[in-house]
């Protein structure tokens, strides 16, 4: 048990800004409440690691219960608005939504404000947020630190590639990622997007189609990689194709696979995010409102840049390897 404990502080707290929300030790929700969290797809270590979070936090709450709703695959993002609906016909206390497509479910959203169901968004946010909380990545900061890597680690004069998901698969967050990313290299005339591919959540797909970038573009200087599955696809093309020391792949996430190609040098660098943060704090916050305000500011959690320089350096090693740290 006390190992455990010391599990999930270390995970939450040992490499997490820290936010008004930890200060002190965890408060027990004052009454049974009811969450219906909503997630996308489980088959990325990111959302697995999300729900890792929520788990953990979980077990340190007594008088909950949590419906846990997931789509099967992207396409079906109209499946979340059906799961709000349920929401609103049981009578939930607090929904935490992960959205596929956050237009496509403005409309719900908005009604649930006239409906005494508090919003939690989790890694999905509005431009305007429409006084939704929060919790989650900063995607315009961690889209402008894509461009920022690449201009210091490759340059201010580089040929590049981009790997993307098709629109329909595409997540709110990424298009977010993607377009400051844009925005941030718009100041650097000289760096040019030679050819962008576009795919489905497929490593072995991804690989194919950046192997054939490679080849169509031997004076390609970078490969921008926007999530897991393009990460991992870009760093085996590149890897296969034996070019590590020509063509650097900046990617994200922390999947064992992307931590191994940065290790033997097929990608340079990993944006890594904090998704167990982002499901605890999600829980945590769904218990325990703020009595001052019923909105919050938004919850950031930490984005990190890590290279094959970097990657053993204490706090960058506790987000690669969280459960190292759990004796």
């Amino acid at each position: 048990m006390g190992n455990k404990k010391k599990r999930r502080n270390l995970l939450v707290i040992g490499f997490l800004f820290i936010t008004p929300l930890l200060l002190g030790c965890v408060n027990q929700s004052k009454s049974k409440q009811t969450i219906m969290l909503i997630l996308d797809t489980q088959d990325s270590h990111y959302n697995q690691m999300i729900e890792e979070g929520v788990m953990a936090a979980i077990s340190d709450y007594n008088d909950v219960s949590i419906l846990k709703r997931r789509l099967k695959n992207t396409k079906e993002s109209y499946q979340q608005n059906v799961y709000v609906q349920e929401a609103i016909d049981l009578g939930v206390d607090t929904i935490i939504f992960s959205a596929i497509n956050i237009e496509k479910s403005k409309k719900d959203l908005e009604f649930i404000q006239k409906k005494e169901i508090r919003v939690i968004m989790m890694d999905s946010f509005f431009e305007n947020p429409y006084n939704f909380n929060y919790i989650g990545t900063n995607n315009k900061e961690a889209g402008e630190l894509v461009g920022k890597t690449l201009v210091e680690l490759i340059g201010s004069e580089a040929e590049v590639g981009v790997l993307s998901f098709e629109d329909e698969s595409l997540s709110s967050q990424e298009k977010e990622k993607e377009k400051a990313f844009y925005r941030f290299i718009e100041e650097f005339s000289r760096i040019k997007i030679i050819e962008k591919k576009l795919t489905r959540s497929d490593n072995e797909t991804v690989q194919l189609l950046t192997e054939e970038m490679l080849t169509n573009n031997p004076e390609m200087d970078g490969i921008i990689a926007f999530n897991e599955y393009t990460t991992i696809g870009a760093g085996r093309a590149v890897k296969n194709k034996k070019m590590q020391n020509k063509v650097a792949v900046i990617g994200f996430d922390s999947q064992i696979e992307c931590v191994e190609l940065l290790e033997n040098g097929s990608i340079l660098a990993l944006i890594v995010q904090n998704p167990f943060a982002i499901g605890y704090l999600s829980i945590q916050s769904a218990l325990n409102p703020s009595n001052d305000e019923k909105i919050n500011k938004p919850i950031f959690t930490e984005v990190e840049l890590v290279t094959q320089k970097t990657m053993y350096q204490s706090k960058k090693e506790r987000l690669l390897f969280p459960f190292s740290y759990q004796d």
